[in-house]
């Protein structure tokens, strides 16, 4: 069962007359219900048995985690089962320690109970003989090329070691790919001959993957997918307006998508620029003091990052004025170094100004505080996150309050044990400075952390190609089987 096709085995008595009728059930669409197949043997031995096999889900996303049921249910007289087994495609990964049954009227067993092996892709259990029925199950990831996928069958013994059954029963499910966005950074002052990173960040996308970038639709080079990260050095040749993009091809796996477009103008030769950054009054442990940054020559574009000894306080965007503004929350007294860092703009190079400063100490009546903002993960859009704060203070008081830049996200108040959390909804794609600010309660000051975050564009899983749908029933088959004057019908409900 290796190769994913499934076979009927009997063992024993070839000779057995069965009748078995199939019944398929279960949502034809996309869809998180659960598909069933169905079928009852009889014939030579004094028992008919019914098999009913679901899938969990009938149009599981690759890599999904489904649960693959197979019950077996006495249905005339009062044989014993000896055995149950079930196959499933070599594109169903067996998840560790999640097989369990129970026979009826008895305790559940679970992977570790001797009567289960496993053999390939075949699941078994056997023991002493039960009755009326026995259900076994398995989790299993979803590995399977987009389409209909048989999902293999299951047989039983009711004499010991003689098995009947199908192992191609089903049920058929339908696998959609996993979808995939990139989100690809813009590009900062590209300038004619001078080398630009071309940046992009992936949701959906395996290790391996093959980014492409284009330049006005002309393909300028591709990069290789690692821990959804990919990068390529370009050159740019000509002056201008450009646009620029990434796509990620479809595979049988997994969907295609391409990035928004990022408008760049490529300079002759930029200009040179020189940032300025003051302080307003007299910065002192936790109070909020106001830095600005001025960037010569003056204009929109771009954004200034400032840094307190090399740690982020935070971005702020570059005004027509050429200005950029931040507030600030010294958390430490002393001699201090203020790193205003321009990232460039279309046509102008980036550059970087400092300034020392004395923030003065905390008056002795107050206690200084430590807010840290916990790491933010890479996340969609429309996929909520929780920014949570930790003020070492320890006590509840005071509120929190999250931004997006500069843009008020929320507050939160301050718990008892000094943390606040704040339910976030990105609603759009782009790189992110999030700053978590608390306010100062009583003796305790004001305090202040940011983390960078990634908003990557939504994925949607893409919908299956389109199939010529069954209609009406599907037919049957009859047979006589060798030396047992049996009879077989297969028949199937039309969808």
């Amino acid at each position: 069962m290796g190769n994913g096709k499934t076979s009927r085995s009997v063992a024993g008595a070839t000779a057995m007359a069965a009748v078995a009728s199939l019944i398929v059930g279960g949502a034809g669409a996309a869809s998180a219900e659960p598909i069933s197949a169905s079928a009852t043997y009889s014939g030579a031995f004094a028992s008919s048995f019914r098999i009913d096999r679901t899938v969990s889900e009938s149009s599981p996303t690759y890599g999904d985690q489904v649960t693959v049921r197979t019950n077996v249910q006495r249905t005339s007289l009062a044989d014993l089962l000896y055995g149950v087994r079930s196959d499933v495609p070599s594109c169903f990964e067996r998840v560790a320690g999640t097989t369990r049954g129970q026979a009826s009227g008895g305790a559940l067993i679970t992977e570790s109970n001797s009567q289960f092996s496993f053999s390939g892709n075949r699941a078994n259990w056997s023991g002493p003989g039960v009755g009326p029925g026995f259900w076994m199950e398995t989790d299993y990831r979803v590995l399977c090329g987009a389409g209909s996928v048989p999902t293999g069958g299951a047989e039983f013994a009711s004499v010991a070691g003689q098995y009947r059954g199908s192992m191609s029963l089903g049920p058929t499910i339908t696998v959609r790919r996993m979808g995939t966005s990139v989100f690809l950074a813009q590009p900062t002052n590209p300038e004619v001959g001078q080398q630009v990173t071309l940046r992009v960040t992936t949701s959906g996308v395996p290790d391996g993957g093959q980014v492409v970038f284009t330049v006005d639709g002309q393909n300028v080079g591709s990069a290789t997918v690692s821990a959804n990260q990919a990068t390529l050095p370009w050159v740019p040749s000509g002056a201008g307006a450009k646009q620029i993009r990434a796509s990620v091809a479809q595979t049988g796996t997994h969907g295609g998508s391409v990035s928004q477009v990022r408008d760049v103008i490529v300079s002759p030769s930029n200009v040179a620029s020189t940032v300025t950054v003051v302080a307003v009054g007299s910065p002192k442990v936790g109070l909020s003091t106001r830095l600005t940054a001025t960037v010569s020559p003056a204009g929109a574009g771009g954004e200034v990052v400032f840094l307190d000894e090399g740690s982020q306080i935070g971005a702020a965007p570059v005004g027509a004025d050429g200005t950029a503004s931040i507030d600030w929350v010294p958390s430490a007294g002393g001699e201090r170094t203020i790193d205003a860092t321009f990232s460039g703009r279309s046509g102008v190079a980036p550059s970087n100004g400092a300034i020392p400063v004395t923030v003065a100490a905390a008056d002795p009546s107050n206690v200084a505080t430590t807010t840290t903002l916990d790491p933010i993960t890479t996340t969609q859009v429309g996929r909520q996150i929780m920014l949570r704060a930790a003020v070492d203070a320890g006590m509840a008081g005071g509120i929190v309050s999250f931004y997006d830049g500069n843009e008020l996200i929320g507050t939160a108040p301050v718990q008892p044990d000094g943390t606040a959390s704040l339910p976030w909804n990105p609603t759009t794609d782009g790189e992110r400075t999030i700053r978590a600010l608390f306010s100062g309660h009583g003796v305790y000051l004001s305090s202040q952390d940011t983390r960078q975050a990634i908003i990557t564009p939504k994925t949607v899983n893409p919908e299956p190609e389109p199939t010529e749908p069954a209609t009406g029933s599907l037919g049957s088959l009859t047979s006589s089987l060798d030396g047992g004057g049996g009879v077989v019908t297969l028949s199937s409900l039309g969808t």
